[in-house]
């Protein structure tokens, strides 16, 4: 079988150390979470018996996932963290994010790492978030909802052709490479079952191709953050010495933290085992550009026609108690709330362009479940906040309907004091909750 390969190369890797790993490979995956710190207060809510810090990255936690589902619990739908696995959370922690950088996540979804780089920008940065597959890329656009994100476009499409609009562009470009999963073997049956020696080269293949683009994408002094979750020196530390033979580029070492270990003939580069981390397989590498040029991309306009921005503005002053967003886009009648150094991009799906705020109809403006996801209750004029562990916000889940409170019109539903999702009260409170989303 051609998995026994895999056992071997591993052996031959490992050496000594190989039972150890042998045995972990037995044992349950760990979980994690980070907290969006878009939000305050999160802790509060949680249980510390069931929850520890993470080793060394600020705002993540480990967690007991056999006895404690926090993907399944209403803070969750409220986006107050995102779990991830505890050695894949480093991946967005090795490099320091300033506020105004312009950041790429070429392989982006499910959105751990988008999510994390989003939160630590501000106005003045951008980050583009992409996934080739449109069924993650879905995914991923819909975790950058979840957790409130205003600043980020999601797009989708093979990252190679962001170079026809985006070259010399990013200060950071993260490229967590498709990969033969090596490392995910003990998360996944179909990581063991779909592996064979020609996959590896396969994904090699892949890896370097989309390596060629990163550094092309890159501005002068800009880092390449490359990350696979697997084992193999094909997909891991060979790419990164065909990047630093071909390209102007050095490496900048990873720090070393417990549970990790330094590339195989490449010190700088880290490699994490579950028998030595209590994490999936990962391997990490940070490459700095050290020459070529700086380049401007053409800005995405404002093209709101007056009367979409009348409906928005007159939505704004009926129901919100924030101004109508300076710059607007529209896309086939969804309109979104821009920033002032977001691109145009060619060739790609945009699945979302910032925030979007909702959908101009037929004289009526109707808005979005982003758009309630950022507010705040001295946001809104109207607003119901319940404990998530009553009945009225368990049945607003499953999509129910409420008994109106007396305020007709567009409001807010707060869950411990987040907001969840828009209503709408004449006789009763309209439940406006996304069906996908709904429990």
């Amino acid at each position: 079988m051609a998995i026994e390969l895999f056992y071997q190369r591993m052996a031959d890797i490992l050496k000594e150390e190989y039972p150890q790993f042998e045995k972990a490979l037995e044992q349950h995956e760990s979980k994690g979470f980070y907290l969006n710190t878009l939000k305050s207060d999160i802790l509060e809510h949680l249980d510390h018996a069931r929850i520890r810090p993470h080793e060394f990255i600020a705002n993540g936690y480990r967690y007991d996932h056999l006895d404690y589902f926090l993907g399944k619990h209403p803070y969750f739908d409220l986006g107050l963290y995102y779990i991830q696995d505890p050695a894949a959370m480093i991946v967005a922690n090795t490099v320091a994010i300033q506020a105004d950088d312009y950041v790429l996540d070429m392989c982006g979804a499910p959105g751990g790492k988008s999510c994390k780089i989003a939160m630590e920008l501000s106005g003045d940065g951008l980050l583009v978030a992409n996934d080739i597959s449109p069924l993650r890329a879905r995914i991923l656009s819909g975790n950058i909802e979840r957790m409130g994100i205003t600043n980020t476009i999601v797009t989708n499409g093979d990252p190679v052709n962001f170079t026809r609009d985006l070259s010399g562009f990013f200060d950071k470009v993260f490229l967590d490479a498709p990969c033969s999963g090596e490392g995910m073997f003990r998360k996944t049956d179909k990581a063991i079952e779909t592996w064979s020696p020609e996959k590896v080269a396969e994904c090699a293949a892949i890896q370097r191709k989309l390596l060629d683009s990163a550094f092309e994408l890159l501005k002068p002094d800009g880092l390449l953050v490359y990350s696979t979750c697997t084992y193999s020196l094909e997909e891991n530390e060979d790419q990164v010495r065909y990047m630093l033979e071909n390209y102007p580029m050095e490496l900048v070492p990873v720090k070393l933290h417990p549970g990790m270990t330094s590339g195989i003939f490449l010190e700088g580069t880290v490699r994490m085992y579950p028998h030595k981390y209590q994490g999936e397989g990962q391997f990490i590498a940070i490459l700095k550009k050290i020459e070529g040029k700086k380049t401007k991309a053409e800005p995405l306009k404002d093209n709101v026609a007056k009367a979409q921005r009348e409906l928005v503005s007159q939505f704004y002053k009926e129901n919100l108690n924030i101004p109508t967003p300076k710059q607007l886009f529209n896309s086939n009648g969804h309109i979104y709330a821009i920033q002032p150094n977001f691109v145009r991009l060619s060739n790609f799906k945009i699945l979302r362009n910032g925030l979007h705020l909702g959908e101009c109809k037929k004289n009526r403006f109707e808005p979005s479940h982003s758009l309630a996801r950022t507010l705040t209750k001295d946001q809104v004029r109207r607003f119901v906040d319940f404990p998530v562990d009553s009945k009225e916000f368990t049945d607003y889940l499953a999509g129910l309907t409420l008994p109106a409170v007396g305020n007709r019109g567009y409001g807010v539903i707060f869950g411990d004091g987040y907001p969840l999702s828009f209503y709408k009260e004449s006789d009763m409170i309209k439940n406006l909750y996304p069906k996908g989303l709904r429990r």
